[in-house]
């Protein structure tokens, strides 16, 4: 009885809470993409890191890059081609495998000529969503973590902290579906 009366208060609870509460469910089955948007995310990190390294160049780590070359870099970023990246399973989940993603193909990669594009309009998002790109920088120059930041907090920043990080960036743009060529040209912020 016992039980049955606390099962019922917490139904209660729950119920009069309504939608506002957001759940997260990490279990990476629940959605068969949670996975591969996780993976996709840590590339993007793993892509600023690189460029923010390169533009950084010999400049020494006490010392901090203009702001208008912050910029060129986090933009140079999205603006990539993105190649060389592919799905694969792991232990029975498909993972996305290239730079950045972590991920060691246990079978054959297979290539899909969407990735180019889901992983720029991604990098495109997060971008958009920073509070701007000296954020991104200063959280790399601080050795911090940018995956931490862009991968496992809330909302959008959450592809690897939400088993419903919801659609693709760019899922709903007439051409996505077409197979047609993307040149990497897109829309900037």
């Amino acid at each position: 009885m016992k039980v049955f009366l606390l099962w019922m208060s917490a139904s209660l609870c729950v119920s009069t809470i309504g939608s506002d509460v957001d759940v997260v469910d990490t279990d990476i089955e629940n959605d068969f993409e949670t996975a591969l948007k996780c993976d996709a995310c840590r590339a993007v990190a793993f892509k600023f890191s690189e460029y923010f390294r390169e533009a950084h160049g010999e400049l020494l780590l006490t010392a901090s890059l203009k702001e208008e070359d912050i910029v060129e870099a986090a933009e140079a970023t999205c603006d990539d081609s993105w190649e060389g990246y592919g799905v694969t399973e792991v232990d029975g989940i498909e993972r996305l495998t290239g730079p950045g993603t972590g991920v060691q193909p246990e079978t054959e990669v297979e290539v899909d000529p969407i990735w180019p594009r889901r992983l720029q309009d991604m990098c495109d998002e997060l971008l958009g969503e920073t509070p701007d790109e000296k954020t991104l920088y200063n959280i790399w120059l601080s050795a911090s973590s940018l995956e931490e930041y862009l991968c496992k907090g809330d909302g959008l920043f959450a592809a690897c902290s939400s088993s419903d990080w919801g659609p693709w960036p760019g899922d709903d743009y007439d051409d996505y579906e077409d197979g047609g060529d993307f040149d990497y040209i897109h829309d900037e912020f």
